[in-house]
């Protein structure tokens, strides 16, 4: 791999609530969303991200 480019398999999580697009904030290892209080799973255990 050269030096400019990024790992493909770097999973890169998601910021804003695919129900309301409102701030997601980590509460108790789990994301929520600041608006309509989902909860949401990370990306790193099996939700998308």
């Amino acid at each position: 791999m050269q030096d400019d480019e990024q790992p493909k398999d770097t999973p890169t999580c998601q910021r804003v609530c695919p129900v309301c697009g409102g701030q997601l904030i980590e509460i108790r290892a789990k994301l929520q969303c600041a608006r309509c209080h989902t909860i949401l799973e990370t990306c790193c255990e099996g939700g998308r991200g």
